[in-house]
C-alpha cells in the first residue's frame, strides 16, 4: 500500500486529463448557456449534485470530481445516454467543452475535470440517447479556495471500498458509476458514510501544506485516529508515521473486538506535521446501519 500511495502522489504531479474539445450541436450549446444562467429548468432525470472531491494536479491545477445522482432509463446497447459539460470563467465566458457517453445506468454518476485554481461556473446537460429526456444542472466552483498549501490542511476525507491498478493513466473525459481514476488507480469511494458494523473501510486523503525536510525533501507526518460516540472514545488506532503526503488507513468498525452497533459515530483524525510542529484535527461523521 505504501508504494501505491507514493505512486499516486507522483502520477498527480504529471497531470491527468487531456481531452480534445468536442463541437456541440447548436441546440445543446444554447441549452448549456441557458442552464448556467438558470433559464433552463428541465429536470426530466431528477438529477442533482450530491458530492465533490478535489486533489492537487500538475502545474498548480486542481483535479475535481463531480458526483451526480440521476434516474436515467435503462440504456440499450449501442444507444448510450449523453453528458455535455461546459466550464465558464467568472465573466461567464466559455473556457472548455467536454462530452462523454453514459453506457451503464447507476444511482450515482461521477466525472472528473481539471482546471486552474480560479472561479468557474459549471453547466451540465444529461440526456437520453434520443434527447427526449433532459436534465440541466449548474453550479459555482471557487477553485481559488480549494487547495491551500500555505498552511497545514487536508483534501476532503473519504472512505474507500478499495482501489484497483489501471493498465495506463486515463487521459480522456469519462463518466463513471461512482468510482473515479486518480493516477494509475481507480478509486471506489463510499458516497455516503454508511456502513455495517465490523466493516473495514479505508480512510483516504491528501495532506496539504506540510513542510518538507531538506535535503531529502521528505515529510514527517504523524496521523492518529479514534472513533467516538456521543463524545466518548470507543476505539483508538495505532498512529501512522509518514514520509509522504498521501494518507490511506483501514479503519475496522469495531470496539473491543466487537462490531459497532447501529448508530451515529464520529471519526476524529489528528494530523501533526513534525517538521513545522503544526497540528489540525478533522471530524468525519458516519453511520452504522446494521
Amino acid at each position: 500500500m505504501k508504494k501505491t500511495l507514493v505512486l499516486l502522489m507522483l502520477i498527480l504531479t504529471f497531470g491527468i486529463l487531456n481531452a480534445k474539445e468536442p463541437k456541440f450541436p447548436k441546440e445543446i450549446s444554447k441549452m448549456l448557456d441557458k442552464v448556467v444562467k438558470g433559464e433552463f429548468t428541465r429536470n426530466d432525470l431528477s438529477a442533482s449534485f450530491v458530492k465533490d472531491l478535489y486533489y492537487p494536479a500538475q502545474a498548480g491545477n486542481i483535479y475535481f470530481v463531480n458526483f451526480v445522482k440521476a434516474t436515467i432509463p435503462e440504456i440499450e446497447e449501442g444507444k448510450p445516454a449523453h453528458l455535455f459539460l461546459r466550464l465558464y470563467n467568472k465573466k461567464r465566458k466559455k473556457v472548455e467543452d467536454l462530452y462523454t457517453t453514459i453506457t451503464k445506468t447507476s444511482d450515482i454518476y461521477s466525472f472528473p475535470i481539471t482546471f486552474k485554481p480560479e472561479f468557474y461556473y459549471l453547466s451540465v446537460v444529461l440526456a437520453t440517447n434520443d434527447l427526449k429526456k433532459i436534465s440541466g444542472l449548474h453550479r459555482e466552483i471557487n477553485g481559488s479556495h480549494l487547495i491551500n498549501t500555505r498552511k497545514l490542511s487536508v483534501t476532503p476525507i473519504i472512505f474507500l471500498k478499495g482501489m484497483k491498478k489501471l493498465p495506463e493513466i486515463i487521459k480522456e473525459f469519462h463518466c463513471y458509476n461512482g468510482e473515479f481514476p486518480l493516477g494509475l488507480y481507480m478509486l471506489y469511494p463510499f458516497i455516503e458514510n454508511k456502513f455495517s458494523g465490523g466493516q473495514t473501510p479505508g480512510v483516504f486523503f491528501f495532506v496539504l501544506g506540510a513542510r518538507a525536510k531538506r535535503p531529502a525533501n521528505t515529510y514527517n507526518i504523524v496521523v492518529s485516529y479514534e472513533i467516538k460516540k456521543d463524545g466518548k472514545t470507543i476505539a483508538k488506532f495505532p498512529k501512522q508515521e509518514l514520509t509522504y503526503s498521501v494518507v490511506y488507513q483501514p479503519i475496522p468498525l469495531k470496539s473491543h473486538g466487537k462490531p459497532l452497533e447501529a448508530g451515529d459515530y464520529v471519526l476524529y483524525i489528528t494530523v501533526r506535521d513534525m517538521n513545522s510542529r503544526d497540528k489540525i484535527e478533522e471530524k468525519v461523521p458516519f453511520k452504522v446501519i446494521q
